[in-house]
């Protein structure tokens, strides 16, 4: 009778420890200067666009800020605004249409706890943010795989053992 009991007790174990998964961490408040500084970077997007020749400059300025402290987050970031440049080069669109591009990319830099699922989010919302404007599928992908980069890099929350799924 106590064989069954400790298969079962087993069984319930590895159910219970197969569940756990990262639980999803907080977004950044957009508090304070934050929705200045948002208006800021959509800007800076939009002269990307334009082909302003310190656009690049500018928007990693106004993003990279909030990666300081990192371990590399800043240079990541600086990353992102180059291949931003690149990916916007050319394409035409209104300032406003920059605003949700400009916020995919505050997240990025200034999250400090997200979940990977979370990541995909943020790598998949920057992704059809851009694909909207006209950015070809590669170029998009680029720059949705430089938000999983910069967020490696200025995470402070990395899976933990027991976090399976």
């Amino acid at each position: 009778m106590t064989r069954p009991f400790v298969y079962a007790i087993i069984f319930a174990s590895v159910l219970a420890v197969a569940a756990c998964r990262q639980a999803d961490g907080p977004l950044p408040p957009a508090t304070g200067s934050v929705p200045n500084e948002l208006g800021d970077i959509s800007r800076d997007i939009w002269n990307l666009a334009g082909g302003n020749p310190d656009g690049a400059k500018d928007l990693s300025d106004d993003i990279s800020h909030y990666a300081q402290g990192t371990n590399g987050g800043e240079a990541a970031a600086r990353e992102l605004s180059n291949r931003l440049a690149t990916a916007l080069k050319g394409k035409q669109f209104k300032l406003a249409q920059a605003m949700p591009i400009a916020h995919t990319c505050w997240e990025t830099v200034a999250s400090r706890q997200l979940s990977e699922k979370q990541v995909e989010g943020l790598k998949s919302e920057m992704k059809s943010q851009l694909m909207s404007l006209g950015v070809a599928d590669p170029q998009a992908q680029t720059v949705a795989d430089q938000v999983g980069v910069v967020q490696q890099a200025v995470t402070a929350r990395h899976r933990r053992w027991y976090e399976l799924l």
